[in-house]
């Protein structure tokens, strides 16, 4: 009995929570109505309070920050139309736009105001202004409930910018000076004209239908912003009315119409603060969040499927085999001296097939381009990341030559290529790409998480250092775009740079004591002036004299690069 009953009060809660929506708007009508009902019960003792002095002031500040709220709808669609390209968006703002600017004019423009272009003797040019920013409205707002949220724009945002600016500008113009060419909105001593009282009924028809439409977007969409758009609109329906009644433009209907659009703008503020500010942001930081606990595990993640993978590694030995000579075929230096610049490169895999990799080739007759890195994992499957790494640079060369000049392009496409592969999701690569100028001697280079920093060795024996950030090409574009940055480098002649993946300073001996990047820069600073080649040599005996008989437990690459006189 207490379980049937139970069932029954949750499906009460379910059917009261599907209609609560609709019950918001339901309440914003009676409140609305109601305080539209009791107003004119007051309207005697409102005319012996509210000075005209003070009428301006109220009447200022309400429509004043109703300019703020257009804008700020407007600025914020209009910045951010280069990232989202949303037609509904961008549409919107620059209704807002037009609305702001001549709710503007209507204010300045009000009667007992100081002189705008000419007096302010009359309410006419006030309310014919008015009317024209509510049609607009009307218009406005309804044409935007057919465009679907989804449909992107190619135009140039400063049409959005220009055209309802002009619009503007050429209604204030026709309005103060040429003011015979459209019916008069108030007579003084009479009155608004039927002109206005028809108008703003054909503005309040247009609220009721844009809000109907907007009822059967969150019905489809359930997005709760409709619900409060439909709120507004309600308001925005009474206040019209207001204004509908008023003889005077002192009077308390007009004051409560004024009221009225204030709140209904503030909704709209509300609306646009949470749909283009808040969300935008709350998924930026649930996006931070899912980045930083990828970054965490991505080492302890990468371990095990490491182990995982040697075991396989066993069983596919004469694949490996294979893989290693198509490896040494790839990355051998078939052009490892130039005029003017020299390469010396040595590769030392620990396993039949290699995760390290490098490469160095002419981009054209005065750039030549080379990478180095590193892929997570050993054996078969880190052998065909070389290779997908190594094909996918070898295109980008050969079709997109503009794009190989750049090593922060070269990364972003290879990032992307990346992404569209079946690779797992738990396998990542590190390296450097750069690009070298030898008339200018200006190096150009991208990081993609090398975690080996290049070393400058001047001819002086003066070490340097080279610091490097970049994110790793991971499967992780649903996060993070991918945006890597050139970084630029002026060499002089004789200068080396050595670079490297992380085996060669965490080479260890039988004390299971690291190679070091100290030894190695000791290495390079007593002889720094010794011929590339045997510069490299030195390095290779240097570090397998310290490991001894130990084997190697990671992939030891290097290239050394020389300017040459």
């Amino acid at each position: 009995m207490m379980h049937a009953i139970g069932i029954e009060m949750k499906e009460i809660t379910k059917r009261l929570l599907k209609f609560k929506d609709y019950a918001l708007i339901v309440i914003s009508v009676i409140i609305a109505y109601l305080f539209f009902g009791l107003v004119g019960l007051f309207e005697e003792q409102f005319s012996q309070v509210m000075s005209v002095a003070s009428y301006l002031a109220w009447h200022n500040l309400f429509e004043f920050t109703g300019v703020l709220v257009s804008l700020t709808v407007f600025l914020v669609s209009y910045y951010t139309y280069n990232q989202t390209k949303n037609l509904r968006s961008i549409f919107l703002g620059s209704v807002f736009l037009i609305i702001g600017m001549l709710d503007a004019f209507h204010t300045l423009s009000y009667k007992g105001m100081p002189a705008f272009l000419i007096k302010n003797d009359g309410a006419n040019r006030a309310t014919t202004l008015w009317i024209i920013s509510r049609m607009i409205a009307g218009v406005g707002f309804f044409a935007v409930t057919f465009i679907n949220t989804e449909i992107k724009s190619k135009l140039d945002r400063k049409l959005f910018l220009i055209v309802p600016t002009g619009f503007c500008i050429l209604i204030l113009i026709i309005v103060t000076y040429y003011p015979n060419l459209l019916p008069p909105m108030f007579i003084e001593g009479s009155g608004l004209t039927q002109w206005k009282i028809y108008l703003e009924y054909v503005v309040i028809l247009l609220f009721c239908f844009t809000a109907l439409r907007f009822i059967i977007e969150y019905r489809a969409t359930k997005n709760r912003m409709m619900i409060l758009l439909c709120i507004s609109l309600v308001v925005s329906i009474f206040g019209e009315m207001s204004f509908v009644l008023y003889n005077s433009v002192y009077d308390i209907y007009n004051y409560l119409g004024h009221i009225y659009k204030f709140i209904a703008f503030f909704i709209i503020f509300r609306v646009n603060f949470i749909y283009n500010i808040q969300v935008p942001y709350n998924k930026l930081y649930v996006a931070k969040q899912e980045l930083r606990k990828y970054a965490d595990n991505l080492d302890k993640i990468v371990q095990e499927r490491t182990l995982e993978l040697e075991e396989l590694n066993k069983k596919l030995m004469e694949d490996l085999e294979y893989a290693r000579d198509i490896q040494k075929a790839m990355f051998t230096l078939h052009h490892p001296d130039w005029q003017k610049v020299r390469f010396e490169a040595k590769y030392y895999t620990a396993e039949r097939a290699s995760g390290d990799f490098y490469n160095v080739f002419k981009l054209d007759g005065n750039n030549i381009g080379f990478f180095i890195g590193d892929v997570s994992g050993h054996g078969v499957p880190a052998a065909m990341l070389t290779v997908f790494l190594n094909q996918t640079i070898k295109t980008l060369v050969e079709v997109e030559i503009n794009v190989a000049m750049s090593p922060s392009k070269v990364l972003e496409s290879i990032y992307k290529s990346f992404n569209n592969t079946n690779f797992s999701e738990n396998v990542y690569i590190v390296m450097l790409y750069a690009v070298y100028n030898i008339n200018t001697r200006r190096l150009t280079y991208s990081s993609a998480g090398l975690n080996a920093m290049p070393i400058l060795i001047k001819p002086s024996g003066e070490i340097q250092v080279i610091e490097m950030k970049g994110f790793p090409i991971c499967k992780f574009i649903d996060y993070y775009s991918g945006e890597y940055k050139n970084h630029f480098l002026d060499l002089s002649k004789n200068d080396k740079i050595l670079f490297y993946t992380d085996g060669l300073i965490e080479a260890q001996n039988a004390d299971k004591s690291f190679f070091g990047r100290e030894r190695l820069e000791k290495i390079l600073r007593d002889n720094s002036n010794i011929p590339l080649q045997e510069l490299s040599r030195l390095i290779s005996k240097n570090v397998f004299a310290f490991m001894g008989q130990r084997e190697l437990k990671d992939d030891i690459t290097y290239v050394i690069m020389e300017i040459a006189e």
